[in-house]
């Protein structure tokens, strides 16, 4: 069994060793910020929620729309959401510390329960049954012990046409903290201090998955750009006489695309963590976070010293083993 400290293998001829590394990064800012928004039903049958979610490339609002879906057992495509803006959405922080399923997928749960307690209500002082025996799928409302019998929203709502609204509001809450972890498998050639990552693998638990494909390319699509080559290329490289960064694009800030990544795997996990949000946490940001500190840990037992600076050049990798000052 390795220790810290030591390489897992040594070439014969001495002159490249390989080192394995773990990091770990925990967040407890998907609580943080409020979210405030609304869920419009439609007599004819459709569905709007009026939320401001942005939306960075992890399907958000994908997700939003999902939910909602679900609490009002409506198809999805029946589920639209207005453009962000907050003269007529509501106030969100925006998508940050991996914050998105617990505030705003909360939000929109509990206006889509308000919504749907508001047209039940309605339905029951209209068919004079209790409320407790009705409910509502594909735009329709009936009686559970009478499923055959079913009205359309607007036969409850009535005319003139009039949409019911329900309002949700998250409240900033710190309980609830989300993690990613990263194995890392270095080989380090000795003599030049040139770094390879081989082999890796990142793991999470998010709950329950609301959105199987994008929570993968989450993971994914942070394994590289500020994640695993945060350690090895990616360097804001500032000329001190001007004060300018020279890597400025995406151009001369190294990095690679996916083709020249090694093989890695990704493990998601499914907890039942106590939120309204279908017991979800999220993986936002916090994907390609414990990355570097794995990759450190894995050329430092690798070179049998401690490196503590990324990117971990060939000149920082020398200097560490001290060939070089």
């Amino acid at each position: 069994m390795e220790r810290l400290g030591e390489a897992t293998w040594v070439s014969e001829d001495g002159k490249r060793a390989v080192g394995v590394g773990v990091g770990v990064h925990g967040n407890a800012d998907i609580g943080e910020d409020p979210t405030e928004g609304f869920v419009k039903l439609h007599p004819f049958g459709s569905v709007t929620v009026e939320m401001c979610i942005g939306e960075t490339g992890g399907a958000q609002r994908h997700a939003i729309q999902k939910m909602v879906a679900e609490i009002m057992k409506v198809p999805f495509d029946g589920v639209q959401l207005v453009n962000s803006d907050t003269h007529g959405t509501g106030y969100d922080a925006g998508m940050i510390g991996s914050r998105g399923t617990i505030t705003m997928g909360t939000c929109a749960v509990r206006a889509a329960k308000d919504a749907r307690r508001k047209l039940l209500m309605m339905a029951s002082e209209k068919l004079n049954i209790d409320v407790d025996e009705l409910d509502t799928e594909d735009f329709l409302v009936f009686q559970r012990s009478k499923p055959q019998m079913r009205l359309p929203w607007i036969a409850i709502t009535g005319t003139p046409e009039m949409t019911i609204t329900g309002m949700g509001i998250y409240k900033q809450n710190f309980d609830k903290p989300n993690f990613a972890l990263y194995f890392a498998e270095v080989e380090v050639n000795l003599e030049t201090g040139e770094t390879k990552l081989i082999r890796a693998l990142e793991g999470t638990d998010v709950g329950q998955i609301i959105d199987p494909v994008n929570v993968r390319m989450q993971a994914e699509g942070s394994f590289g750009a500020a994640g695993a080559d945060t350690a090895l290329f990616e360097e804001m490289v500032m000329d001190k006489k001007l004060g300018r960064f020279v890597s400025g694009n995406m151009i001369d800030y190294k990095w690679r695309t996916f083709n020249e990544f090694p093989p890695f795997d990704t493990v998601i996990l499914e907890s039942r963590f106590d939120t309204e949000s279908f017991h979800a946490l999220g993986f936002g940001e916090i994907s390609g976070s414990p990355a570097p500190s794995a990759i450190l840990m894995a050329v430092s037992n690798a070179i049998g010293v401690e490196v503590k600076e990324y990117p971990t050049t060939p000149t920082v990798v020398l200097k560490a083993m001290g060939k070089i000052k």
